[in-house]
């Protein structure tokens, strides 16, 4: 009977601790997503007087799951930046807070809409008339962090993604 008991840390050392902690698969499946910023739309809306101009913008972000487990993202936040002529300009902050299913083995698309006041955007003002109203080339890059529910803990991955856009 003794020689039965000795059989169970056995196992759980063949096995490994994913017995005793099965969110640990669900950690590295998170570590493993692949975040592209597949699309930025912008949309410049021009108001008199000027501050109540607005910019709006539509990102369209790929959420790679390789992994054979189904995921639930919590929330998505960071900044917007639009790097053009070798400078770097903060956008504004994007916070979405509704949940997306990531499916296994699949890419899901997510859109985030931002809406930025004329006032908002007086440092980045020649940037983006140069990038959104002129065309000419820049980048478009998003740095924050997304937060999923792994068996109701909260894993944060950090997401960083470019899209270079114009001539």
């Amino acid at each position: 009977m003794r020689s039965a008991w000795l059989a169970v840390p056995a196992l759980l050392m063949l096995c490994g601790c994913d017995l005793l902690d099965p969110a640990t698969a669900y950690r590295e499946a998170a570590q493993r997503l692949r975040i592209t910023l597949d699309r930025v739309e912008p949309n410049l809306e021009l108001a008199f007087p000027l501050e109540r101009s607005h910019l709006r913008l539509r990102l369209t972000l790929g959420v790679e799951n390789p992994s054979d487990l189904h995921l639930r993202a919590r929330s998505i936040g960071g900044r917007i930046f639009l790097e053009e002529g070798g400078a770097s300009r903060s956008i504004g902050a994007l916070d979405f807070s509704r949940g997306v299913d990531l499916p296994p083995g699949v890419t899901t698309p997510i859109v985030l809409d931002l809406s930025l006041a004329y006032g908002d955007l007086r440092e980045a003002q020649n940037s983006l008339r140069s990038v959104v109203l002129d065309g000419r080339s820049g980048t478009w890059r998003l740095e924050g962090q997304l937060q999923l529910d792994v068996l109701g803990m909260l894993v944060s991955v950090p997401l960083r993604s470019s899209k270079h856009v114009g001539r």
